[in-house]
């Protein structure tokens, strides 16, 4: 059996993640990390609190999704655990444009990190959009 010690050490090391851009709002405050792993072909999402307005959440997808689009990229990990505002009014943007450039662009697979405790049935889709933009 693997020692797991050395098994977490060794995963920790393949999806080491580096910074590669910051958003920020307006007043300097950062609001999205976005990170990566060039070596494994992983981008990341990871989002502090509020972003402000449904423009500065897209600005960051849209970064994500080109990205996606230059081949750089085929995982994409988003990290929403500590996201504190909704983008419920960029669903219509997110099936009808993000997730059909993503699919096109070469992503193979999303994963997305929500809180412990969402609030939410098991089960429940709380990803609607992105189940929508895979039916069509």
């Amino acid at each position: 059996m693997a020692n797991p010690a050395r098994l977490n050490r060794d995963v920790a090391q393949a999806f080491a993640l580096t910074e590669l851009r910051t958003f920020r709002l307006p007043g300097g405050s950062p609001y999205a990390l976005v990170s990566h792993c060039p070596e494994a072909g992983v981008i990341s999402d990871f989002w502090l609190g509020s972003f402000g307005s449904q423009a500065e959440f897209r600005a960051v997808l849209d970064f994500v999704a080109g990205e996606i689009e230059a081949g750089r990229y085929r995982l994409w990990l988003a990290d929403l655990r500590y996201m504190s505002t909704g983008f419920g009014n960029s669903n219509e943007w997110l099936v009808g444009d993000l997730m059909p450039r993503v699919l096109r662009g070469g992503l193979v697979r999303e994963a997305v990190v929500l809180t412990e405790d969402s609030g939410v049935p098991e089960g429940y889709d709380v990803f609607g959009s992105a189940t929508g933009a895979l039916r069509r």
